[in-house]
């Protein structure tokens, strides 16, 4: 379950509080991820190489459904929108840290302005990691991450739950 809420924040990582110390600059990546976790549908498409393992996920109507390298659509084993927000009071408690939070400038995903905020994600049993997020201006929503070997890619429009 911590290996899957992980690999979900940081595909996804995108109440905010002075807990633990948490760095002001990270405050969009945290707000990023409250936001989706509100939404009422979003689908997640994370590539991670090498290998170019497939990870969709979508949340749809209160459901959570994923797959894994094309294989047929199952119920996820969690709330995804619960597993999002987990993964912000971990960050609020100190079990996940976010640190050198940097403006990156502006982009444009699937024609959404969007600004990027560079950070760093550790946690227990895992080495620190550098990612890349580009947060909607409009909507606040996170709309594509990067990491080192990791590619996200979400949408909001146009989701609809998958046959099963």
């Amino acid at each position: 379950m911590k290996a899957l809420l992980f690999t979900l924040g940081l595909a996804s990582l995108h109440a905010l509080s002075a807990h633990a110390g948490v760095d002001p600059a990270c405050a969009p990546v945290i707000k990023s991820s409250l936001a989706r976790a509100a939404a009422p549908a979003w689908e997640a498409v994370t590539v991670v190489s090498p290998g170019n393992f497939k990870m969709e996920a979508i949340q749809f109507g209160g459901q959570s459904y994923m797959r894994m390298n094309g294989e047929r659509w199952k119920k996820a084993p969690m709330d995804l929108a619960k597993g999002e927000q987990q993964v912000v009071a971990q960050i609020n408690s100190g079990q996940i840290k976010l640190s050198k939070c940097k403006d990156g400038g502006d982009s444009t995903i699937d024609g959404i302005p969007t600004r990027i905020i560079h950070y760093t994600v550790e946690m227990a049993g895992a080495p620190a990691a550098a990612s890349t997020l580009h947060i909607g201006k409009a909507d606040g929503l996170p709309y594509a991450q990067t990491g080192d070997k990791v590619k996200t890619h979400i949408r909001y429009r146009g989701v609809t739950a998958p046959k099963l």
